[in-house]
């Protein structure tokens, strides 16, 4: 739009009226006290100060600067309008801001199209109609509310109310001007109108300016109430009025019709009332009772009097002037000097002819006269009240007319008496006067008159418990009981000496079957009824009896009736009966105590409902009023009032089980009871539904204390046939009263939605052996799948401009009209329509319902429900319709796979533009600011292309995308900067943004980190105040929790400083530390110097103990409580801080230490604390959060040993209370153990003590102890179930056990610990089982290390024997071998290159370890446990054997590594040789051959480096020409092996060295067979063959002396030589792997020396050997000789070059080059031969050169 804005303070009303009703926000005081004096003379001005056209037209708009086709349409509408043209151009600019629907784009479009422009004009009429109305209503709120206490903003009213202005009257000078000259204002038509104004709009014209007449009326009524008007204005408001003709005489009467005689006749109805009231009747009731006037301000003066009295004496022609005669006959009566009682009995006569109390009656069941807790209706109560006091203190009862009229006049008295403020003063003024009188009356004439004192006291006792109270004690002690006199037998009454008094001779039974007797000797007096000529005389008894057991005795005759036929029910008994228990249910209402004395009556409702719901013409009022008292009774005790219901046959119910969900589709079963056939059978076709609304709001006061006691199962028949035969088609029924359709509606609506509330409100679901359908899903299904969804769904889809014009069409902007009820039932729908979505089991399939949500709409031009539902946003009436509508969608956003702006079309612009409009309008309610600000933060995620349309972050032409990223800007139009507004720093905690709409903001910006929108987040981090505002709350304080006025003030401040920390914890994480923006960095830095982290640790802590005494179940879902949040925010943040170091945020050592403290008290406060599902999860996640805080911070920790104490502490308390026994709460707490154990091992320093280590074992077995029972079924291990949980808190104990056991030196101390508590036996229990059942894989692994631990000791070495280990290990442990075939094996096994614990962590490996753990028992335990390890042998031999053949073929690393434990083993084993031979001969022979064939084989590979790599990468070569080219390749061509090939030879030297130690007790002892000549050879046979060539792969030959030759020349000295590092360069810069790295010097070694050993033992072995021929002695001695020698000269050559000989770490690093360039470096030979000759390990080699020399020569 072009031009000035203007000063927009003409409009605006609404935003006006919304702030001064409180509604949303409240403001400061001080701010609506602007408000009002800026407004004040808009408020005084009333409507008048919008102004006609004034000026030459176009004058005014020609300064503003318009288009030409902007102009024009501001021409039109200004005289279309009648309204000034500066202010028609205010009023479209207003429009365009608040109500406009479309774009700019879009808007010249439309202006330049007539018809479009036409629409548009309209559509600002409108908006002009509703700011009319708004500034109305501001009035009346100030003038309504200037006065009550409990308004928050009542000060303020009064200041203004008080104010010059208004006390001087101008106020109420602008009321009567503006109510003269609306009935005053011409009739628009087409040629004073523009042709805008056709017929339609003349009606829309007429209906406002009716309802402007009746809200100005409504104002100066209440105005009235409060304030004495001069003589003068009371006159000209007569006289106005008279003219007026109460309403009827309208200039426009012609155009009136039926829907809009309502709006005539309130008009007539509030004249009438603003007359009556401004006598002020309670001034004129105080004059009577001092019998003077003088006092009053209009009756002291008779002058004054008179004139009134002349206008009084013009009216008496229609209906409305009744209530004035009859006033004035009353001031006639008491009036002064100026009084008439002929005047008063003409008046009086005359309100009684124009049916003056039938009037009444109808004024007070119209709107807005009927509705409840409105001001119109209380105050209009009263002054009738105030009437008819002065009325029936004045006249006598029996005066006021005929019997129709006083029956009329006892209906308004009911009416009247159900006020509080009226039936408190009644029971004040007592029965000598007034209305008391005829209520003593009644009770006197008791139960002659029957209905007026029953009906009276109903309405008593509907108005007050205190009321309600009385009533019930009167009719407990009824005093007289009066009746016709002709009810008598003369026999039976006998005279007195009192003049017409009688006395019962007999007994009498007024209700001759029943116990109800008047005693004899009961005297009564005789009396007639008033003063009529033909009045039977009657008889009143003097005796005490109960009202209640009189109404029994009619409620008992009734029944007796019907049950002789529905042709013997009497009317007037149906009638009796009706009121009485309408009188039982006003009490019962407020006196619930009194159901006891109710009992033998409310038997008898039941049996009324039981009887009369079958007649085919049924009392529909008497039924009515039995089931309102039932629903009533319900409340109490629900379970026996249903079972009450169900006997009387009313109820829907099923004749047999529904037993799937399909049935409900076909209804089979379901009867729909008389309630049925009374639906179709009477009400649909009377168009009234009372009996409906009564069974409905039954059903709905029941379903509640149902689902507490789990019995809404009970309800399944009830809930089928609303779903079926009431809400699909309620909405094509006939109605004599559109206005309970939307009751209709709500009451079915209401229903769904506290079942589906009671669903999601249940802390635990019950657990129910039935298979059958459950309520909830029958609704849930019946919703989604039936025709009830699409009912559902088209109240939805209603609109928002239908409920406007709802709001129109009612009249008023009361809360109890049809437009209301129409709110009130689409509201409710949006909230049943979520918990649909929510409940939705996931296995159904795709609703209907979901469908028509989600596809488009097959006629295009019918708008798409989305977009329906989006558009309430418009609505600005309600601002809770709206709200929910928000939720809806971010429902939708949630389940929904669909994009909700395309569902938007063409309106998704305009749409984005009111949402954002609500949003930064500072009037707005504050909850659908925040609904709006979580829809856009679930949409970050879920919906890309809507939050990008919000989000409209633009990005400028650039070359370069760095640059383009640097030139991001917001759009004009974007949601960043409506919250960058909302929560700057210095408006948080304002009333311009408090705590829960600052949530909201920053819930947003978090989710755009969270969901990484880089854009946005770039173009955030360059606004100025950006992380000043993010970073704010974390600088403010938290406001005391326990106020209750202040609980949601903590939790929404709570809840924004967990996205803060969010919020930062990604964006240190995303943003590397040196590139934060400067900005956040100085953000970062107040935080730290400040000590805001100390203050925050000490937060969480104190948060965390608060709710750890927290018992009660929390309302909001779990997940979203702030404790919970705030946790795991601290979480995110302080992980991210030990992750990535901010310069910052750097933190010491002391607050480090701090936080752990904290959160250690915390979680032993939540241990101990109430063990409530939030307490449990939010103990796990500060378990979590210390394990991962002590696992970084160790080194903080001053005092290990007192952290390790606390967290011991903590454990033994979860264990205390067997509710808290967490799993994963108790890993993390164990686990914090193992790492601070872990961590101070290395540092003797701080270990723990012995005895802090002991009862930290000793909590670790109590911990095993305890849940070993809990462990799972192998079944029930599933990734992520609990029993997986269970196994792995038995992880992290044995892992704790292990730590312990290691830092613990004396076995004796720990030991008993495990025996006491049974942990190895139940270990090794625990492990057979899942072994067998091959499942917990990590627990059988780190049990099977902690048993290796324990095996190293002696004593738990002969523990863990005498506990089974033979028998639970040696035979389940084939399990996990039994399916390894080659086959097999070689497509498991794994390829990469993995560590060992990666390759035990498999059940290859766990059988690898059970070897090894069977190796190191045997070798800690020696001959005691030699059995077991034969028997593991037996058990085992083929599989090792297997192992030895599979580990020459695959090379792999788990492979090896089983041959190497098997190795170990038998090496082990066969330290005791002989009782293997005795025991086993044949497998001593069996695994002696394969141990050396498989040293053979890797003998042969190592020799051929290539070979090995190629076999590596191949797998399986099949190329066999190619492997024999590789293999007889030069073995001193240069090979670079690769890590995984030194990786493997390093395995295979590990192998070769027990292959060796093991071949040794298989050969002579050297120095044995050396110097001793008479040994047995026969016990040692040679095993190797008198051959000296290289090992070959291919070829299978017996091992020879060649094969160990090989080994130390060829393998081992070559591997020493590739220790040394060429010249000039540094160990570590050749990229190349080093030998030396992978491969120690030390094994190197082992394996040479044990194989020379082997050689010189077999060769004396063969030279010792009698039966050797001397050839082949001397072949051994010349070749092996050749052999030796040669060897020794390889060696002496590399220690010539300088290779050092010490395997230490330290000189590993050090090694000089094997080649030597120029000249030999002499000094470092000189120094290798020096540490030659010293070294301890040379000493060896030495000796092997003295056997060649000596020897083989």
């Amino acid at each position: 739009m072009e031009g000035d804005l203007g000063n927009l303070s003409s409009f605006g009303n609404r935003s006006f009226y919304q702030l001064i009703n409180g509604t949303g926000v409240l403001r400061p005081h001080e701010f609506v006290d602007r408000e009002l004096n800026r407004n004040k003379k808009k408020i005084i001005n009333g409507l008048s100060f919008y102004k006609k056209p004034r000026c030459v037209q176009g004058e005014i708009l020609k300064t503003k600067k318009l288009k030409k086709v902007t102009e024009e349409f501001l021409l039109k509408t200004s005289a279309f309008l009648g309204l000034d043209e500066g202010e028609t151009y205010e009023l479209f600019i207003s429009y365009l801001s608040n109500d406009y629907r479309g774009s700019k784009k879009e808007l010249q479009q439309v202006l330049r199209n007539e018809r479009l422009a036409h629409a548009l004009a309209y559509k600002v009429r409108d908006y002009y109609y509703t700011e009319r109305l708004y500034l109305l209503q501001s009035v009346k709120v100030i003038v309504n509310s200037w006065q009550n206490n409990l308004h928050p903003f009542q000060r303020g009213f009064g200041t203004f109310m008080k104010s010059t202005e208004v006390v001087s009257g101008s106020l109420m000078k602008m009321l009567l001007e503006t109510f003269e000259q609306l009935t005053q204002e011409p009739f628009p038509t087409w040629e004073t109108n523009s042709i805008l104004m056709n017929d339609r709009q003349m009606y829309l014209w007429v209906q406002e300016n009716l309802r402007e007449q009746s809200e100005i009326l409504e104002i100066l009524y209440i105005y009235v109430k409060d304030f004495d008007l001069p003589e003068e204005q009371v006159l000209k408001l007569l006289e106005l009025f008279k003219r007026h003709g109460f309403g009827r005489l309208q200039n426009y009467k012609h155009v009136i019709d039926d829907s809009l005689i309502f709006l005539v006749k309130r008009i007539g109805y509030l004249e009438v009332l603003i007359c009556v009231e401004m006598m002020d009747l309670e001034a004129v009731l105080a004059c009577i009772e001092r019998g003077s006037f003088n006092d009053h301000f209009l009756l002291k003066d008779k002058e004054t009097f008179m004139k009134l009295d002349k206008v009084v004496q013009t009216l008496g022609s229609e209906d409305s002037h009744g209530p004035l005669l009859l006033l004035w006959s009353a001031m006639h009566m008491f009036g002064g000097e100026g009084s008439d009682f002929s005047l008063a009995r003409k008046y009086g006569n005359a309100a009684i002819h124009l049916h003056v109390f039938h009037y009444l009656y109808n004024l007070l069941m119209s709107e807005p006269f009927n509705e409840e807790n409105s001001m119109i209706c209380s105050v209009s109560h009263l002054t009738v009240y105030n009437l008819l006091v002065l009325i029936l203190s004045t006249f006598d009862e029996h005066t006021l007319g005929t019997d129709q009229d006083a029956l009329a006049l006892h209906r308004v008295i009911c009416l009247v008496l159900k006020q509080v403020s009226v039936s408190e003063d009644f029971w004040e003024k007592g029965s000598d006067e007034g209305v008391g009188s005829v209520y003593h009356s009644a009770l006197l004439r008791f139960p002659l008159d029957y209905s007026s004192f029953v009906q009276f006291s109903a309405a008593l006792a509907e108005s007050t418990p205190t009321s309600a109270e009385r009533v019930f004690h009167i009719w407990k002690q009824l005093q007289r009981y009066t009746e016709y006199l002709d009810c008598n037998h003369s026999s039976d009454l006998t005279s007195t000496k009192e003049l017409n008094e009688w006395k019962l001779v007999v007994n009498k039974r007024p209700y001759p079957t029943r116990d109800f007797i008047l005693n004899a000797g009961t005297k009564g007096k005789i009396l007639t009824m008033g003063t009529k000529h033909d009045a039977s005389p009657i008889i009143q008894w003097y005796v005490t009896f109960s009202g209640w057991d009189l109404l029994l005795c009619e409620v008992e005759t009734l029944l007796d009736q019907v049950a002789q036929g529905s042709g013997m029910v009497s009317p007037t008994q149906i009638e009796k009966v009706t009121d009485a228990v309408e009188l039982v249910h006003a009490v019962l209402k407020n006196h619930p105590h009194s159901e006891k004395d109710f009992q033998p009556i409310i038997h008898c409702i039941y049996s009324l409902i039981h009887r009369f719901v079958r007649l085919s013409h049924p009392p529909i009022l008497l039924i009515v009023q039995c089931i309102e008292c039932v629903t009533c009774l319900a409340k109490q005790n629900p379970v026996k009032v249903w079972h009450n219901m169900k006997q009387t046959g009313l109820l829907p119910y099923l004749t047999e089980n529904i037993d799937n969900i399909s049935e409900i589709l076909s209804g089979q079963g379901l009867m729909a009871g008389c309630y049925g056939n009374m639906l179709f059978g009477v009400e649909c076709i009377e168009g009234s539904y009372p009996i409906t609304t009564a069974v409905l709001e039954f059903i709905s006061n029941i379903i509640e204390p149902f689902f507490k006691d789990s019995m809404e199962s009970e309800l399944m028949a009830s809930f089928m046939y609303i779903l079926r035969e009431i809400f699909p088609v309620f909405q094509k029924w006939r109605f004599y009263k559109l206005k309970t359709r939307e009751l209709i509606g709500r009451k079915c609506v209401e229903i769904f939605h506290k079942t589906l509330e009671n669903v999601i409100n249940r802390s635990k679901p019950v657990e129910s052996t039935s298979k059958r359908p459950k309520v909830q899903e029958v609704v849930v299904y019946s919703l989604l799948f039936t025709e009830a969804g699409q009912t559902l769904l088209g109240i939805i889809a209603t609109g928002s401009d239908n409920v406007d014009q709802a709001l129109v069409q009612q009249g008023s902007m009361a809360e109890g009209g049809i437009g209301a009820e129409m709110i009130r039932l689409i509201q409710i729908s949006f909230s049943v329509l979520n918990q649909l979505l929510l409940l939705k089991s996931p296995d159904l399939p795709l609703s209907p319902v979901e469908s028509a949500l989600s596809s488009q709409p097959v006629v295009r031009q019918n708008q798409h429900i989305v977009a329906t539902i989006a558009q309430y946003i418009y609505h600005k009436h309600n601002p809770r319709l709206p709200m929910l509508a928000c939720l809806l969608l971010k429902r939708l956003a949630l389940v929904t796979k669909m994009s909700i702006l395309s569902c938007f079309g063409g309106a998704a612009e305009s749409v984005r533009d009111m949402y954002l409009n609500r949003l930064q309008g500072a009037t707005e309610d504050l909850k659908l600011k925040v609904s709006i600000l979580e829809f856009l933060s679930v949409c970050v995620e879920a919906q890309p292309g809507l939050i990008e349309m919000f989000l409209n972050v633009q990005l400028t032409d650039s070359s370069s995308s760095e640059a383009a990223r640097k030139d991001l800007s917001i759009g004009k139009i974007s949601c960043l900067q409506t919250v960058l507004n909302l929560m700057e720093a210095d408006k948080q905690m304002t009333y311009k943004c408090p705590s829960d709409l600052l949530c909201a903001c920053m819930e947003f910006i978090h989710s755009l980190w969270s969901g990484h929108r880089e854009t946005a987040m770039s173009v955030l981090r360059t606004c100025d105040k950006f992380w000043m505002s993010v970073c704010a709350p974390l600088s403010r304080n938290l406001p005391n929790s326990e106020e209750e006025p202040g609980k949601d003030v903590y939790t929404h401040q709570v809840k924004t400083v967990s996205h803060v920390l969010e919020i930062l914890a990604e964006e240190i994480f995303c943003v590397a530390s040196g590139k934060l923006d400067e900005k956040l960095k100085k953000c970062l830095a107040e935080i730290n110097s400040t000590s805001r982290l100390k203050y925050w640790t000490g937060q969480v802590r104190d948060c965390l103990i608060a709710e750890a005494g927290q018992s009660s179940q929390h309302k909001e879902g779990l997940s979203e409580h702030h404790t919970l949040r705030l946790l795991i925010a601290w979480k995110n943040f302080l992980i991210t801080l030990t992750r990535l170091q901010v310069e910052q945020l750097k933190m010491d050592n002391q607050l480090k230490e701090m936080i752990i403290i904290d959160m250690l008290e915390a979680l032993r406060a939540l241990i101990n604390g109430s063990s409530t599902p939030l307490n449990n999860k939010l103990a796990k996640i500060t378990s979590a959060l210390i394990f991962r805080l002590i696992t970084s911070w160790t080194s903080a920790l001053s005092d290990v040993r007192r952290t390790v104490r606390d967290v011991k502490m903590a454990i033994l308390e979860a264990l205390s209370n067997n509710a808290s026994v967490v799993p994963s709460l108790q890993i993390g707490m164990i686990g914090s153990l193992v790492a601070m154990l872990q961590h101070v091992r290395p540092n003797p320093a701080k270990k723990v003590d012995p005895d802090t280590l002991l009862e930290v074992f000793k909590t670790g077995c109590e911990v095993i102890h305890q849940s070993i029972f809990q462990l799972p079924a192998a079944k029930d291990l599933t990734p992520g179930s609990t029993g997986e949980v269970w196994l792995k808190m038995q992880v992290v104990s044995c892992c704790l056990l292990d730590e312990v056991i290691l830092q613990l030196s004396s076995e004796l101390s720990w030991l008993p610990v495990l025996q006491e508590h049974l942990v190895i036996s139940s270990l090794l229990s625990s492990v057979e089982y899942f072994i067998k059942a091959k499942q917990g894989l990590n627990f059988v692994h780190t049990v099977i290390l902690l048993f290796l631990t324990i095996a190293k000791q002696e004593k738990g070495a002969e523990s863990l024997a005498s506990s089974g280990l033979t028998q639970h290990l040696c035979l389940s442990v084939t399990n996990l071998y039994e399916d390894l075939e080659p086959a097999a094996m070689r497509q498991t096994m794994m390829t990469s290159k993995q560590s060992e614990s990666a390759v035990t962590l498999s059940w290859h490996g766990v059988y690898c370890l059970c070897v090894d753990l069977y190796a190191t028992a045997l070798l800690v335990l020696k001959f005691s446990f030699l059995e077991d390890a034969f028997h593991f042998l037996g058990v085992h031999q083929d599989r090792m054997l297997q192992c030895f053949e599979l580990s020459k073929v695959l090379l792999q690393e788990n492979v090896l590594f089983e041959a190497e434990k098997t190795c170990d083993f038998i090496c082990q084993l066969s330290s005791y040789l002989p009782q293997w031979r005795v025991s086993s001969p044949e497998s001593v022979h069996q695994l002696q051959g394969s141990v050396l064939y498989l040293c053979q084989t890797y003998v042969a590979y190592l020799t051929s480096t290539r070979y090995l790599q190629h076999m590596l990468e191949n797998r399986a070569p099949e190329n066999h020409m190619h492997r024999r080219s590789l293999q007889h390749q030069s073995s001193l061509e240069d090979e670079l092996p690769t890590k995984h090939v030194l990786v493997i030879k390093k395995r295979m030297l590990q192998i070769l060295g027990r292959g060796f130690s093991m071949l040794r007790q298989f050969t002579p002892e050297l120095c044995e067979v050396l110097y001793e000549r008479n040994m047995d050879y026969a016990e040692h046979q040679p095993f190797l063959a008198l051959a000296f060539t290289a090992p070959s792969i291919e070829q299978e030959c017996l091992p020879s002396f060649g094969t160990f030759t090989s080994c130390v020349r060829d393998v081992c000295v070559r591997l020493l030589t590739k220790h040394e590092v060429k010249p000039g360069q540094s160990p570590h810069s050749s990229t190349e792997p080093n030998v030396l790295e992978v491969i120690p010097k030390s094994l190197i070694v082992f394996v040479m020396e044990n194989a020379l050993y082997l050689v010189m033992s077999q060769a004396m072995r063969l030279l010792r050997d009698p039966g050797l021929p001397q050839t082949d002695k001397q072949l051994l001695k010349r070749e092996l000789g050749t052999e030796m020698n040669y060897f020794l000269m390889e060696l002496q050559r590399y220690l010539k070059r300088g290779a050092p000989t010490s395997p230490s770490p330290s000189s590993a690093h050090r090694q000089p080059s094997p080649k030597i360039s120029g000249t030999p470096n002499v000094l470092g030979r000189s120094l290798s031969q020096t540490a030659l000759m010293s070294a301890p390990e040379m000493e060896f080699f030495k000796f092997v050169q003295e056997f060649v020399s000596a020897v083989l020569k």
